[in-house]
C-alpha cells in the first residue's frame, strides 16, 4: 500500500503507466503503479490525471516517469443518488489521484516490457495498419472495443445509443463475445480431432487462442473472468466423462474469486455469471416450446431463447444499478448477436490480412459497411423512446425477493408441485410486500442544495414530486 501520510505536501513520485482510461473533457486519465516516493520504494496504485495538451504526445503502457506532485485523496460524490467513483476505484486498491501537466512529467530509464506493455503495442500497430484502409472513426472504435477491448475511443453518441437499445453489453468483451469466439474456434479445430490425440491438441490450440485474444484485449477485468470461465467450460468439453455445468462455472467462479477477491463486488462479474446461470437453466426450457421447420427459424428462436434467458438473470440486478429497462432490447439482440458472430471472426481475419499486407480495400470496405449497418440500427432502436423505461427505483431488497420470484418460477416450470407452488406464491407476496413498503417509506419530504459550481441549484421533494430552483437558464448547463 501507498506509504503516504501528508498527501497534499509535495514529492516526487516515480510511476509507471498500467492502464490507459478513457479521457474526461479536461483530463487525459491512467492508472499508473507508484514505484517511488522522494527516492523511498513504495507500492499502490494511484489514478493519474493529466492536463489535457494537444502538442504532447499520450502516455503508452509500461512508460516510467517522475514528476513532482502531491497525492490527492479521492472524493465521494457531491450529489445525491450521483455514482460513487471513488467506491469503484477503492475496490481496486486506487486510494488517491494525482493532477499533473505533460511538461511536468521527466521520462525515467524504461524497465523491461511487461506482457500489457507488449499488447498495447501489438494494439497501436494493429490500429496503424487499420487506419490506412480508412475506416470511419465510428468503425475504427467498434473495432478497437470488439476485437482490441478498448473502449475509449466510442463516442458519446455511439455509447448512448446502444445503451438505449439494451445492446451496451456488445460494446465490452466479455462472455458474449469470448463465446462466440470459442464457438468459431471449436468449428475451425474441428478437423483435428480425427488425428491421433487430436481432442488433447484441439484443446491446447484453442485455449492457447482464447488466452492470446486475452492478452491482446488487455487482460481487462471482463476479459480475464470470460476467458477463464470459457477456459474451464472448453476443457469440460472435451472430456471424455460428462462433467455437470454448474460445476464448471463453480470452479471458475472460485478460481477468479481466490485470485482477485473484489470481483464479487463487481458489476460485470455479478452480470456475466447471472447471465451464464440464467442461460444454461432457462434456455433449454425456452427452447422447447417451439420447433422450427427451417434452419434460418431456429438459428432466430435459439438466438431469441438465450437473450431471453439472459435477460431473466441480469434484469433485478441491471434495474438495481442502471434504473432502467430497454423494452426493445429483445429486437436489437436477435440482430446484433448473429451479426457480432460476423464482425467477430470476420475481424479476427481482417487484423491478420492488415498485419500481414494482404488485406483488400474491398474486403475492407465490406466489413467497415456491416459495422455502420449495425450502428444504423441501433441508433433507430435507440430513437423508439417510448419503449425505454428510466428512472426505475429498485433497491436491494426487492433484487433479492425479485430472484426468489424468478426462482419459483423456474422450478414451477420443470415440474409443479405443492412444494414449489407455494414456493412461488410466497415469493411473490414478499415481492408485492417489498414494493408496497419502498412506496409508502418513499413519502417523504427533503430540501436539497445540490452541488452546482458557480450557479445555484436547489430541490424541493414532496412526496414522488421533485420542485428545481436555480440562477441559471437551463438544467442542461
Amino acid at each position: 500500500t501507498h506509504s503516504v501520510r501528508e498527501n497534499n505536501r509535495i514529492k516526487t513520485i516515480t510511476f509507471k503507466v498500467t492502464e490507459v482510461l478513457k479521457s474526461g473533457n479536461y483530463y487525459d486519465k491512467y492508472i499508473v503503479d507508484i514505484l517511488k516516493i522522494n527516492q523511498v520504494s513504495t507500492s499502490g496504485k494511484t489514478l493519474l490525471n493529466l492536463q489535457k495538451d494537444s502538442t504532447q504526445t499520450s502516455l503508452n503502457v509500461d512508460d516510467v516517469l517522475v514528476t513532482t506532485s502531491g497525492l490527492k485523496d479521492l472524493i465521494h460524490p457531491l450529489n445525491p443518488n450521483q455514482f460513487d467513483y471513488k467506491n469503484y476505484l477503492e475496490k481496486q486498491h486506487i486510494y488517491h489521484q494525482i493532477f499533473t501537466e505533460y511538461r511536468f512529467l521527466l521520462y525515467a530509464k524504461s524497465s523491461t516490457k511487461t506482457i500489457f506493455g507488449i499488447a498495447a503495442d501489438l494494439r497501436k500497430t494493429i490500429n496503424n495498419k487499420l487506419k490506412t484502409y480508412h475506416f470511419k472513426p465510428d468503425e475504427l472504435a467498434l473495432i478497437n472495443a470488439l476485437l482490441l477491448g478498448q473502449r475509449q475511443d466510442i463516442s458519446a453518441d455511439i455509447y448512448n445509443s446502444y445503451t438505449k437499445a439494451g445492446a451496451i453489453h456488445i460494446l465490452a468483451v466479455s462472455g458474449l463475445h469470448v463465446g462466440i469466439i470459442l464457438l468459431l474456434l471449436n468449428f475451425v479445430f474441428k478437423p483435428i480431432e480425427y488425428l491421433k490425440h487430436g481432442k488433447t491438441i484441439k484443446i491446447i490450440l484453442v485455449l492457447l487462442c482464447l488466452w492470446c485474444f486475452a492478452i491482446i484485449a488487455g487482460l481487462s477485468a471482463s476479459v480475464t473472468r470470460a476467458v477463464t470461465m470459457f477456459s474451464i467450460v472448453a476443457i469440460g468439453m472435451n472430456l471424455k466423462r460428462p462433467t455437470n455445468i454448474y460445476n464448471t462455472l463453480a470452479i471458475s467462479m472460485f478460481l477468479l474469486l481466490l485470485l482477485k477477491p473484489m470481483f464479487l463486488f463487481d458489476v460485470g462479474f455479478q452480470m456475466s455469471y447471472l447471465a451464464v446461470i440464467a442461460i444454461v437453466t432457462i434456455q433449454p426450457m425456452l427452447v422447447k416450446l417451439w420447433t422450427p421447420k427451417w434452419k434460418l427459424q431456429t438459428l432466430f428462436w435459439d438466438v431469441f431463447t438465450v437473450t431471453l434467458a439472459a435477460q431473466f438473470g441480469i434484469i433485478p440486478i441491471s434495474l438495481y444499478y442502471f434504473h432502467q429497462f430497454p423494452g426493445l432490447f429483445f429486437v436489437s439482440n436477435l440482430v446484433i448477436i448473429p451479426v457480432l458472430g460476423v464482425i467477430l471472426g470476420l475481424g479476427i481475419i481482417i487484423i491478420v490480412l492488415a498485419l500481414t499486407h494482404l488485406l483488400p480495400q474491398w474486403l475492407a470496405d465490406i466489413y467497415g459497411f456491416i459495422i455502420s449497418i449495425m450502428n444504423d440500427f441501433v441508433r433507430w432502436i435507440a430513437q423508439q423512446e417510448r419503449f425505454l423505461f428510466k428512472d426505475i427505483a429498485f433497491n436491494m431488497l426487492q433484487v433479492v425477493t425479485a430472484y426468489l420470484v424468478i426462482i419459483g418460477l423456474v422450478a414451477v416450470f420443470k415440474k409443479i408441485n405443492f412444494q414449489r407452488l407455494s414456493f412461488l406464491l410466497i415469493a411473490i407476496l414478499l415481492f408485492q410486500s417489498v414494493l408496497i413498503f419502498g412506496k409508502y417509506h418513499n413519502k417523504t419530504n427533503e430540501f436539497i442544495i445540490f452541488h452546482k459550481s458557480r450557479y445555484s441549484l436547489i430541490g424541493n421533494k414532496t412526496d414522488a414530486k421533485l420542485t428545481i430552483a436555480s440562477n441559471f437558464d437551463s438544467l442542461a448547463q
